[in-house]
C-alpha cells in the first residue's frame, strides 16, 4: 500500500493552485498507485485561527482513506486545546508546523511545550522546511529556517517522531549525524530535486528506512516526485519501502508514549 505523507488541500494565496480538491487528490493518487496519505490544510497556514481550516479539512476527508494532520502554530493561544479537539473530533494522526511562515523559535519554550504534548499523545511532528520555491513569494516572504535549528530540535527531542518535509539534500547531509542517531527521524522525497540519481546517492548516506514518499501536492507536481523513485536504479524492495512500507512506522507511533 503506497502512501503520500505530504499532501495538502485548500487554497494558496500566492498563485492559482489547480486540482486542490479531495477528488483531484484521489484521482492523481489512483493514477500513481497511491492508496492513501497524510493530509493537512493549506488554508490553516494563513488563517488567524488555524483550527478553522482543519474543520474545513475534516469535512472533506473525514471517514475517507486519508489521515488528518492538524496545523499548529505554537505561538498562538489555545493550540493544546486544538490538539485535544483534533483527537476527539477529527481522529488526527499528526501535527504539522510551518516555521518558514509562522515566526517561532524551533527551540523556544512554546515549541518545547508542543513537543511534550505530542510525545504524550504519541503523535508525530511533521516539520515543514519550506512550502514552495522561495523565489515565488512576494506578498509574504518565507523565513529561511536555519538547518542548525532543525538539528538542535532533533537532538533535544529523543522521544518524538519527526518527519522533515520538503528538505533539500544538502540540508539533510548537514545534519546527517543527528538524523541517524535519532531512532525516529524521517524525511520525505518532495525536496530531493537537487540533482539526477539522487535516490541512488541518498541511500548511500542514510538508511533507506528513513525515507518516505511525500509529494507536496498540489504545490508540486506529484508525478515528478513519483518519477524520482520510479526511475531510480535501485532494488525494487527499496522503492517499495520508500513508497509505502516505511510510512507504517507513523501509524504505529500514533500510540501514547511515556517520555523518558
Amino acid at each position: 500500500m503506497y502512501m503520500d505523507v505530504n499532501a495538502l488541500l485548500g487554497q494558496w494565496p500566492f498563485r492559482l493552485v489547480r486540482k486542490n480538491t479531495l477528488e483531484d487528490l484521489r484521482k492523481v493518487h489512483q493514477m500513481n498507485d497511491i492508496s492513501g496519505g497524510y493530509v493537512a490544510s493549506l488554508n490553516s497556514v494563513f488563517y488567524n485561527d488555524p483550527f478553522e481550516g482543519d474543520e474545513e479539512l475534516h469535512e472533506s476527508i473525514g471517514g475517507t482513506e486519508y489521515k488528518h494532520v492538524l496545523t499548529v502554530n505554537p505561538e498562538l493561544p489555545g493550540w493544546e486545546r486544538d490538539i485535544e479537539e483534533g483527537l476527539r473530533r477529527f481522529d488526527i494522526h499528526g501535527v504539522r508546523v510551518y516555521p518558514s511562515y509562522h515566526p517561532f523559535d524551533l527551540n523556544g519554550k512554546p515549541m518545547a511545550n508542543l513537543c511534550r504534548v505530542l510525545v504524550k499523545h504519541g503523535l508525530p511532528l511533521f516539520l515543514t522546511k519550506r512550502m514552495d520555491d522561495e523565489r515565488l513569494d512576494y506578498l509574504v516572504r518565507q523565513i529561511q529556517v536555519p538547518i542548525d535549528a532543525v538539528r538542535q530540535l532533533i537532538v533535544s527531542q529523543p522521544d518524538l517522531t519527526i518527519v522533515l518535509l520538503t528538505t533539500r539534500i544538502a540540508e539533510l547531509e548537514a545534519i546527517k549525524e543527528a538524523i541517524v542517531a535519532h531512532p525516529r527521524v524521517y524525511f520525505d522525497v518532495s525536496g530531493l530535486k537537487d540533482r539526477v540519481l539522487i535516490i541512488e546517492d541518498i541511500i548511500q548516506t542514510f538508511p533507506v528506512e528513513r525515507m518516505l514518499y511525500g509529494s507536496n501536492h498540489p504545490l508540486f507536481a506529484l508525478r515528478s516526485s513519483r518519477l524520482l523513485v520510479d526511475m531510480a536504479h535501485v532494488d525494487p524492495e527499496v522503492k517499495h519501502k520508500i513508497m509505502g512500507e516505511n510510512a507504517r512506522v507513523l501509524e504505529r507511533s500514533n500510540q501514547p508514549q511515556t517520555a523518558k
